[in-house]
């Protein structure tokens, strides 16, 4: 049942992103009481979506722009949980960078999510236990295009998917990356040259042992690290971060950023400053289903959601290749 559901939950994120892209342009807003801004994007993609997952599934629906209060939702062992237009900074600003988010809590753990970035058509999705995807973005460009009946749309889906492994990132952004948009000439060339030493590595020898060794190589000996920033939200103890572990950094907006590491593009991605539950659970658990890992910075470990305060603490991402190296280590000790 859940695996129809990521499908429908994208068939509708598609939809969703339709109806933002007609305010693109547009930088009307409000400002809300955490001073974030609001847009008439945000509301229409939330009515969207919300009527359409209460369409599709019994659950409620917990939104950004529609809070369930925790009384509400705190014995549900499923509900929606939705930001229908993540990084609205970036929509305002038109560098395409903005994403909308749709995960399905069970309990306090993601059961599945979805990533849609209508203005680049990068689309991902990830389900507990049954792995992490992705598409080809000039292919799902012409597919979210068409006209299709629901049938159609989530077999093409089906058919279409791709691991997201760090062997296969050609196949999603192309062989120059060059469906990989607003990411600066250098940084692409250090990604392609990850990419191609690490597939090189890894057609050394065929075993899966290999590939485990590979993937847990120290750091000394892999290229420099890539990390992941905020375009609108990085912060002086960040930066510091990226400093200290003599960084390369690929500036992303929204969930961009940790579905940059489930892709195998970036490696690792410091959040420190405040985010939501409805801001990070849909790329969490494509992360996880990667290989990767999210560490709260005061717990050390994956982030709960669910909780009473919906507010996340600051957290390190990492991609599968730095999963339990030095930087998570260095963590896991402090």
């Amino acid at each position: 049942m859940l695996e129809n559901l990521v499908y429908e939950a994208l068939c509708i994120a598609i939809e969703a992103g339709k109806i933002i892209m007609k305010f693109h342009g547009d930088t009307t807003h409000i400002q809300k009481a955490d001073k974030s801004p609001l847009t008439q994007a945000d509301l229409e993609s939330n009515a969207y979506i919300t009527q359409h997952l209460q369409a599709i599934s019994p659950y409620k629906v917990c939104s950004e722009e529609a809070v369930l209060e925790y009384n509400e939702r705190k014995d549900l062992e499923y509900f929606w949980l939705i930001d229908p237009l993540d990084g609205t900074k970036d929509f305002i600003s038109g560098n395409g960078n903005f994403t909308i988010n749709i995960a399905l809590l069970h309990k306090n753990e993601v059961a599945l999510g979805v990533v849609y970035a209508p203005c680049l058509y990068e689309a991902y999705i990830g389900l507990k236990g049954f792995g992490s995807f992705s598409y080809n973005i000039c292919d799902f460009k012409n597919f979210a295009c068409m006209n299709l009946e629901k049938k159609s749309r989530i077999e093409w889906l089906k058919t279409h998917k791709i691991l997201l492994a760090k062997e296969y990132v050609k196949k999603i952004y192309g062989d120059n990356l060059e469906f990989l948009s607003g990411v600066d000439s250098h940084i692409k060339q250090e990604i392609l040259k990850n990419i191609d030493e690490y597939i090189e590595s890894s057609h050394a020898s065929k075993s899966a042992e290999s590939f485990e060794k590979i993937d847990s190589m120290p750091l000394a000996n892999q290229k420099r690290l890539l990390a992941c920033d905020s375009i609108h939200h990085s912060t002086k103890a960040t930066e510091e971060f990226l400093q200290r572990y003599n960084a390369l950094v690929l500036k992303r907006g929204s969930s961009l950023k940790i579905c940059a590491l489930a892709s195998g593009i970036a490696d690792i991605y410091p959040r420190m400053n405040g985010t939501s539950e409805w801001d990070t659970a849909a790329s969490e658990i494509i992360l996880l289903e990667s290989g990767g890992i999210t560490l709260d910075l005061q717990t050390k470990k994956p982030l709960c959601y669910n909780k009473e305060n919906i507010r996340n603490n600051h957290f390190v991402a990492f991609a599968k290749s730095h999963k339990n190296g030095d930087i998570y280590r260095d963590i896991i000790e402090s």
